[in-house]
């Protein structure tokens, strides 16, 4: 079975602002590549964000002269089609991946993808906690943290970590034996034995609470109400609406 670990970097809360991939694949437990770029966001996706800047160090000049993700997809391509893609957090990087091709106008690869958050938390759920760093250590993996190609390489050494662990031969036999199941780009994400349970009970109705309105008393002028501006109005509230990073 081949593997694709993959990891992106944005440069603020936009799934465009791709502006770093890696990846790492595997065959038959082997490493057979290992890559890493720069990218190039479309300018549509908006000005790099001091918070994530300070996250990767990578900062929009730093990218003028980066192939946009068009250019790179060949390059890519071939290793992701018909593969089991791994991250670490997988629903904020496959994300990521279906956002700029969606984009591109660039058609999904088939393939699938298992989340190594949801494996650690599994198989080593007695971890610290289970951030990728953390286990890197753990489990004696050399990790430049937050360096897409050195991410993508960790995940792929995680999940291979959890192969042996748990003596299981390839990633279906690794969900099953965890009770996993393996996402679909574009389709089903990948999860956990307990949120298949919750995608199947039907949802529960809620219905507003009714309040009395108090009518103020003669002679008392109405209580001012503060302007509250929802979340997400400033840059660094909008890093809260995307998937949490590793």
């Amino acid at each position: 079975m081949k593997y694709a670990a993959l990891d992106f970097e944005v440069g603020n809360g936009n799934l465009l602002s791709a502006c770093s991939v890696g990846l790492s694949v595997f065959q038959d437990f082997q490493l057979v590549r290992r890559f890493g770029s720069l990218i190039r966001p479309p300018f549509s996706a908006g000005a790099f964000h001091w918070g994530n800047v300070r996250v990767h160090g990578i900062r929009r000049n730093d990218v003028d002269h980066a192939p946009l993700f068009d250019e790179l997809w060949p390059s890519l391509r071939d290793d992701i089609e018909g593969s089991v893609i791994v991250c670490h957090n997988a629903s904020f990087d496959t994300s990521v991946l279906c956002a700029i091709l969606d984009h591109f106008h660039l058609p999904y690869p088939n393939c699938r993808y298992l989340c190594t958050v949801k494996i650690s938390q599994a198989v080593w759920p007695d971890m610290e906690n289970h951030r990728l760093n953390t286990l890197a250590e753990a489990l004696g993996i050399t990790l430049e943290h937050h360096a897409a190609d050195s991410d993508a390489y960790a995940a792929g050494l995680l999940l291979l970590a959890s192969l042996r662990e748990t003596g299981c031969d390839d990633a279906d036999a690794l969900a099953s034996h965890l009770g996993l199941r393996l996402g679909v780009l574009g389709g089903k994400p990948c999860a956990t034995a307990l949120e298949i349970e919750k995608e199947s009970q039907p949802p529960k109705h809620r219905y507003p609470r009714r309040h009395s309105k108090k009518q103020p008393s003669a002679g008392t002028a109405p209580a001012v109400q503060p302007e509250i501006s929802s979340k997400g109005d400033e840059p660094y509230e909008k890093l809260s609406d995307r998937p949490a990073k590793h």
